[in-house]
């Protein structure tokens, strides 16, 4: 048998690989290298700004001051309008002044920011979907993977 050599292979080969080179930047922009995905926290405090848009739609906290401390306000990633639209968000879900609790997992280097997990009312309302139970996958054993 002959190879098979004709320009629309080669065109095609060419199409994989340039396909292939650009989809690296798509993985790295989508980790979550910057949170702490084993840590969660929360944080009840005033919405100040909830920003709609894409890549990711991010949702703005001013906690309040405690006895010794000042207000601090933290920024929380969301997901994209697409799927804050699937979870139950829209635009107005929240509007500056309301009252909620954050959880969330923060960011490594200790900034007031996170990535949110959920959002609940100040009447114990969850936002958009409520969490559903998550359990960590079970531990591996040594050498398996």
């Amino acid at each position: 048998m002959r190879p098979i050599r004709s320009i629309g292979t080669a065109a095609a080969l060419a199409a994989a690989l340039s396909f292939g080179v650009g989809i690296a930047p798509v993985f790295a922009h989508h980790s979550f290298g910057l949170f702490d995905m084993s840590k969660t926290a929360e944080i009840q405090g005033t919405v100040v700004k909830l920003e709609w848009s894409n890549p990711h739609c991010w949702l703005f906290i001013e906690s309040g001051p405690s006895t010794d401390a000042a207000a601090v306000n933290y920024g929380f990633e969301l997901t994209s309008v697409g799927e804050m639209i699937r979870r139950g968000w829209t635009k107005i879900s929240v509007k500056p002044g309301d009252k909620v609790k954050v959880t969330f997992h923060p960011v490594r280097d200790g900034r007031p920011a996170g990535y949110m997990m959920s959002v609940m009312t100040e009447d114990g309302r969850y936002i958009g979907r409520p969490p559903e139970k998550q359990t960590p996958p079970p531990a591996r054993a040594a050498g398996t993977g």
